[in-house]
C-alpha cells in the first residue's frame, strides 16, 4: 500500500501538537537537567565500556596471535604446554592461558608455576556455541590462584575452532578503569553477570552512597557497567535557559514536521517497496527453510572470502536429524564436531580443487554422530565466483551409509564368488585327471556325472545361502535324497544337533557324503533290500565336528580290501586337506563304517548334543588295528 501525503488537518494537528509540548517543556523545564544528566551519564558509561571491550579484544587477538597454527594438536590428544612464554602472560598482567574445544583442553600455560584455575566448562559451551566472547564471574582468591577472571573466545575455524580462556587477575579490569578519562564527579562500576561487583571508579571524597543509575551491558556477555554522579550536578554539565529550551524545541518541531512531510510525500513509495522486498525475503526464506526440513539430509552455503577464509553462511536442521543432535543445537557446531580429521582435509582438498577449476565439489567421508554411531556423508555442490574475487558453494548433504555398506558387501561377494569359482574349475580338473580311466566309458562317464552334479547341489546351495556357509542337515538331505526311499521303506537315517558349516566345507562334506553313498548303493548297505545307513554328527571334544557313517543290513564285508579306488582317495584327501581333520574306516562284518573329523575352523557353529537316551546308544568306531585312519 502507497502512502500519500497528510493533508492540512493533519498539519494543523501536528502544530498544536507543539504548541502544547512547547507549553509542557516550559512547565517542566526543571526535568530538563536531570535529562541532560541521564544523557551524559549514559554516554559516559558507554565510552568508558567501549573502551574496556576494545581491551579486552585486544588483549584475546595477543594472545590468539601468540598460538603457531601447525602446532595445534589433534582434538583426542592429551593437553600439552601451550608454546608461549610465560614471560609473555607476565607482561601482559594476565594470569594464565589455554586453548581448547569445550570438552578436551589443548593447552594450558600459567604465568607463574602453581597456579591453577578450574575450568568453566559452561562458558566454554556458551562461547562455541554462540561464537562470541564470554566473560566468566569474578572468582574468589583460593590456596593456589588469586582472585581472577576467565575470558573465553572463539577462534576461527579455519585455526581449529577451539576456545581460547585468558585467565586475568581481578584488578586487570579495575587499572583499565582507572587509566580512563571522564569527567570529574563521575562513578563507574563494572560487575559480571551474576551481580558482583569487579571494579569501581569513585572520585576523592566519594561517600559511597547508592546513585540511580541505568545498567548497559557489554557485547561480552557477562559484563556490564553503570555510571552515576558521586554528588549534585556538576559545573561541566550544561545548564540551558528556558528561551534556549523554547527555540530548541520549536526548531525541533519544525524539523519534525519537515521530515514527516517529506517522509509521506517523497520516501513514501521508496519505504514501502523497501519493505514489501523485506516481507517478500522474510516468507522466502521462510519457505526454503520449509522446503530444507522435508529434504533428506541437508542443504547448506559456503562462502569464501578474498582472503581464503572459509565461512559456513546457512545450514538447515536436517544435519541435527543425521547426527542425532538434540533439537535447537546449532547445525553448524553440529557438522563441525561430528567431522573426522580425515574428512576436513578431505574438504579442504575438494574446496581447493573446485575453485581452482570451477568444477562442483564432490566429498564424501565419515562422521561421528552424537550417539557413537559411525555414519558416512556425501555431499555435492555447486561453485559460483563472486565479483570480490571470493567463491560460494550451494550443496547438499545426503546419508551414504547404507550404500557405502551395500558397496562393502557387494565387493566382498564378488570376490567369494570368484574364489568359488577358480576352486570348482581346480576341482573339476582334478577330477577329470584323477577319475580312473580303466574303467568302461559309460561307468566313467557316470562317475564323473556323479561327482559333478554333487558340485552343483553344493554350489547351488551355497549361492542360495549368500555365500555364507549351510546347515549340515540341508547338506545331508539334498544328498541323500535319492537313496531315502528305496523298496518302500527307509534305508537312511540321519541326526545330530544343529550344525553349520564353513563356506569352505560345504563342497568338500558333500563330496564325501556323495562317494559314501555312492559306495553303499554299488558294494554296501544300500545294494539290497533291508539294507540300513545311519548317519550321526555331534560337536568334537577338541573341536570342531564329527560326522559318523554306519551300514548294516548290506553284503558281508570280508574285511579291508587289499586295493583302494578313487573314492576312498578322495575322501582321505577331502578330510585332510580341506577340512583340517580326518577320516577313520572300518570293515566289519555288518558293514562299513566311517567316521569323518572337521576342524574347527570348518565349522561355523554349533549346538551341544544332549546325553543320549539308554536305548539310543552313541555311535562307536573302535580304534586300530582293524581300523584304517587318515
Amino acid at each position: 500500500m502507497v502512502l500519500r501525503s497528510p493533508p492540512l488537518l493533519t498539519l494543523g494537528l501536528s502544530v498544536l501538537l507543539g504548541a502544547m509540548a512547547l507549553a509542557l517543556l516550559r512547565a517542566a523545564s526543571g526535568d530538563h537537567v536531570q535529562e541532560l544528566t541521564a544523557a551524559m551519564l549514559r554516554h559516559s558509561a558507554g565510552s568508558a565500556l567501549q573502551q574496556l571491550e576494545q581491551r579486552l579484544r585486544q588483549e584475546v587477538e595477543i594472545a590468539a596471535l601468540a598460538f603457531p597454527e601447525a602446532a595445534a594438536p589433534g582434538k583426542d590428544k592429551p593437553a600439552k604446554p601451550a608454546p608461549v612464554a610465560a614471560g609473555l602472560l607476565r607482561q601482559r598482567g594476565w594470569l594464565g592461558l589455554q586453548r581448547g574445544d569445550g570438552a578436551v583442553v589443548a593447552w594450558r600455560q600459567a604465568a607463574e608455576a602453581g597456579l591453577a584455575w578450574p575450568a568453566d566448562a559452561e562458558g566454554l559451551a556458551r562461547a562455541q556455541g554462540f561464537q562470541q566472547m564470554v566473560l566468566g564471574p569474578l572468582r574468589p582468591a583460593t590456596a593456589t590462584m588469586p582472585a581472577h577472571l576467565l575470558l573465553q573466545a572463539p577462534m576461527p575455524v579455519q585455526q581449529g575452532g577451539d576456545v581460547l580462556t585468558l585467565v586475568l587477575p581481578a584488578g586487570f579490569l579495575a587499572q583499565r578503569l582507572r587509566e580512563q578519562a571522564h569527567p570529574a564527579g563521575l562513578r563507574l562500576r563494572l560487575v559480571d553477570r551474576a551481580g558482583a561487583e569487579i571494579a569501581r571508579r569513585a572520585p576523592a571524597g566519594d561517600d559511597g552512597a547508592e546513585q540511580p543509575a541505568e545498567w548497559l551491558s557489554s557485547e561480552i556477555q557477562g559484563l556490564q557497567l553503570a555510571a552515576a554522579l558521586a554528588g549534585p550536578a556538576p559545573d561541566w554539565l550544561p545548564q540551558p535557559s528556558r528561551l534556549t529550551l523554547a527555540m530548541g524545541l520549536a526548531l525541533g518541531l519544525a524539523l519534525i514536521l519537515v521530515c514527516i512531510l517529506g517522509y509521506k510525500t517523497r520516501r513514501g513509495q521508496a519505504a514501502q517497496r523497501a519493505l514489501d522486498a523485506a516481507l517478500a525475503e522474510a516468507e522466502a526464506e521462510r519457505r526454503l527453510s520449509d522446503i530444507a526440513a522435508n529434504l533428506p539430509g541437508a542443504i547448506y552455503r559456503l562462502v569464501r572470502g578474498p582472503d581464503g577464509v572459509v565461512a559456513c553462511t546457512y545450514m538447515s536442521e536436517g544435519v541435527n536429524a543425521l547426527l542425532a543432535e538434540p533439537a535447537g543445537s546449532s547445525p553448524r557446531h553440529s557438522l563441525l564436531r561430528g567431522l573426522t580429521p580425515e574428512t576436513r582435509e578431505k574438504l579442504d582438498t575438494a574446496l581447493r580443487h573446485s575453485a581452482e577449476t570451477l568444477q562442483p565439489m564432490q566429498v564424501e567421508g565419515d562422521v561421528l554422530a552424537a550417539d557413537g554411531r559411525r555414519l558416512w556423508l556425501r555431499s555435492q555442490a555447486s561453485v559460483h565466483p563472486l565479483p570480490d574475487g571470493g567463491m560460494l558453494w550451494d550443496g547438499v548433504l545426503l546419508d551414504s551409509t547404507e550404500q557405502r555398506r551395500a558397496e562393502e558387501r557387494a565387493g566382498l561377494l564378488a570376490r567369494e564368488v570368484d574364489h568359488r569359482a577358480k576352486n570348482i574349475m581346480a576341482v573339476v580338473r582334478s577330477l577329470l585327471l584323477l577319475t580312473p580311466r580303466d574303467v568302461p566309458p559309460a561307468e566313467f562317464v557316470a562317475n564323473l556325472d556323479g561327482r559333478l552334479c554333487a558340485l552343483a547341489r553344493a554350489h547351488d546351495l551355497l549361492a542360495g545361502q549368500g555365500w555364507a556357509g549351510a546347515e549340515l542337515e540341508q547338506v545331508v538331505q539334498r544328498e541323500l535324497a535319492t537313496y531315502d526311499q528305496i523298496a518302500g521303506h527307509a534305508q537312511i537315517s540321519w541326526s545330530g544337533p544343529a550344525a553349520r558349516l564353513a563356506p569352505g566345507s560345504v563342497q568338500p562334506v558333500e563330496m564325501i557324503l556323495h562317494e559314501l553313498s555312492t559306495n553303499a548303493a554299488k558294494h554296501g548297505a544300500l545294494s539290497r533290500p533291508g539294507g540300513l545307513v545311519e548317519l550321526r554328527w555331534a560337536a568334537a571334544p577338541q573341536g570342531g565336528l564329527l560326522i559318523d557313517w554306519r551300514e548294516s543290513g548290506g553284503p558281508t564285508v570280508q574285511g579291508e580290501p587289499g586295493r583302494h579306488g578313487f573314492g576312498f582317495r578322495l575322501i582321505h584327501t577331502l578330510a585332510r586337506h580341506q577340512l583340517a581333520g580326518g577320516a577313520t574306516f572300518l570293515w566289519s562284518a555288518e558293514g562299513l563304517q566311517c567316521r569323518i573329523r572337521l576342524g574347527a575352523a570348518s565349522v561355523a557353529a554349533v549346538e551341544a548334543m544332549p546325553a543320549p537316551a539308554a536305548s539310543d546308544p552313541p555311535l562307536d568306531i573302535p580304534a586300530p588295528p582293524v581300523a584304517r585312519q587318515a
